[in-house]
């Protein structure tokens, strides 16, 4: 198994050195690990959830000094970037001047609204009105980034259920769920099982079984992500996420080297 969805301190919201993810993905009994923190471009975008872009050396160095141990566990240099409207040219620009392995294509604002903050979600998920306007928006941004080509694997597929607020039924979501698993689909872009989802008042995986169930009908590439930020939370709750890959009718999940991808078999 794999996870590719893990952070660094340097992001300023997570712990534990990287030889502490690197042993726990070692006692997991994983076979590849992806270090995947937030990317610091674009320039000043959220900077107190990020890096800065003069630490990046030094996210490279961390990726260095897991792959000189001796580990059965294959390390792999990623980046989880957010789509932000507007500065998409810069970010594109430098993300192709790095050999990631992949890249998460994440969202977690709706044009100014930081819709998964801890610390502003009740001042942000103010009735029901709001909500709709949260998901829909959020629908039209990840069709906008899935279509882009930019990115590898898709993060938290619906990261504003995080603090409870569930999906509208509404046909503009089904239409726009179609379009980005299409999109997806032709571009070989992943959907990842993200556990984080379990950790919080969602109480359930990002994305939902009956989301998953319509990626695999679409025959969307899979990956496995924890998102852990700490070195305990690595691999977390993956028994639960292979079995959900199998309820959804998923046989298979990918591996990403230089942004190529690889099937698998899923463990029996």
């Amino acid at each position: 198994m794999i996870d590719y969805h893990t952070h660094t301190p340097l992001c300023k919201h997570a712990e534990g050195t990287r030889i502490e993810y690197l042993r726990a993905a070692e006692k997991a009994n994983l076979h590849e690990i992806g270090v995947s923190d937030h990317s610091p471009w674009p320039e000043g975008y959220d900077p107190d959830w990020r890096m800065h872009s003069s630490e990046f050396p030094e996210y490279c160095g961390l990726i260095d000094e897991m792959r000189a141990i001796t580990s059965d566990v294959n390390i792999k240099f990623a980046i989880e970037a957010d789509w932000v409207p507007g500065k998409i040219e810069i970010l594109k620009e430098k993300l192709e001047s790095y050999p990631f392995d992949y890249i998460i294509g994440s969202i977690h604002y709706t044009d100014e609204l930081p819709f998964d903050n801890p610390d502003k979600w009740h001042e942000i998920w103010t009735g029901p009105e709001k909500a709709e306007w949260i998901w829909h928006r959020y629908y039209e941004l990840l069709l906008d980034m899935v279509s882009s080509g930019i990115f590898n694997i898709i993060g938290h597929f619906d990261l504003p259920k995080k603090f409870g607020s569930k999906c509208p039924d509404t046909d503009i979501i089904k239409s726009a769920r179609k379009k980005i698993f299409n999109a997806a689909r032709d571009l070989n872009i992943a959907v990842e099982i993200n556990t984080a989802g379990l950790r919080k008042p969602a109480n359930e995986t990002y994305p939902a079984l009956s989301i998953l169930k319509e990626a695999a009908e679409q025959r969307i590439l899979l990956t496995f992500g924890s998102d852990a930020h700490s070195p305990h939370e690595v691999a977390a709750d993956f028994d639960l996420a292979l079995t959900l890959a199998k309820e959804a009718g998923f046989k298979h999940y990918a591996s990403f080297t230089q942004k190529k991808h690889t099937l698998h078999s899923l463990p029996i």
